[in-house]
């Protein structure tokens, strides 16, 4: 299902404006076009089966069969100032061990900023990526694009694989919900979830360095809290983040 006169076809699917496409260059493209050029609402959804290009967080191409992958992504359009934008990659991740869990009975664990891991295995389950698109003083639009291994997740056939999307759409419209009230509770909820707390990490940084430390905690904006040795806290954003070791 897709163009119809050389337009997209939009469908009302799950209590929401929604775009099926065969075949596109990737979710995120697809969606972060429909929030740009047509105002797409909060909530807007496009899924694709066959993804050209599914890159995620700086390039990382995600490997998984397009038959094995739910490949979707949501337009959030949250209340939040560009320094609180990286929240967004925290609902995302949110939505994912919501929805995983309520359908598949799935335990996850989130790596941040861009992996949901099963909790026991550590083994990747899902990856996210978040581009912003800014307004004045405000985030205008969050595009949040899901890849989700249903192997991993135990999920088999359309209709289960129907199931898990709108679980995990329900779930990451609820942690959206809760930003309008500051992003303190998002960050609160995903920290009881994030493996790396109190783990010793090493990270390499953008455009270039490195940073050592403990993971205190998840900050209201959605960076990571660092804690040297002398027990100096660093914040780091999403877009300082090359990759990250835990050691």
């Amino acid at each position: 299902m897709g163009a119809v006169g050389g337009a997209p076809e939009t469908l009302e699917r799950f209590g929401r404006q929604m775009r099926i496409f065969p075949v596109a260059v990737s979710v995120g493209a697809m969606a972060g076009a429909w929030a740009r050029q047509e105002n797409a609402p909060a909530g807007a959804t496009v899924v694709v089966d066959h993804e050209v290009s599914a890159l995620g967080r700086i390039g990382r191409e995600w490997k998984v069969a397009p038959g094995r992958t739910l490949a979707f992504a949501t337009v959030l359009r949250p209340p939040l100032t560009p320094e609180m934008a990286d929240a967004c990659w925290l609902v995302a991740s949110l939505g994912v061990m919501g929805g995983c869990a309520s359908v598949a009975g799935a335990v996850c664990s989130a790596r941040w900023p861009d992996e949901v891991d099963d909790a026991e295995s550590g083994d990747p389950v899902a990856v996210t990526k978040v581009e912003i698109q800014l307004g004045p003083g405000q985030v205008k639009a969050a595009v949040a694009s899901v890849r989700v291994d249903l192997d991993q997740v135990g999920v088999s056939g359309a209709g289960e694989t129907d199931r898990l999307l709108e679980a995990i759409l329900t779930a990451t419209d609820e942690a959206a919900a809760s930003l309008a009230g500051g992003p303190e509770q998002v960050a609160e909820d995903y920290e009881r979830h994030c493996a790396l707390v109190g783990r010793r990490v090493k990270l390499r940084l953008l455009p270039s360095g490195e940073a050592r430390g403990t993971v205190k905690g998840i900050d209201r904006g959605g960076g990571l809290e660092l804690a040297s040795a002398t027990g100096m806290v660093q914040r780091v954003s999403v877009d300082m983040l090359r990759d990250l070791v835990v050691v």
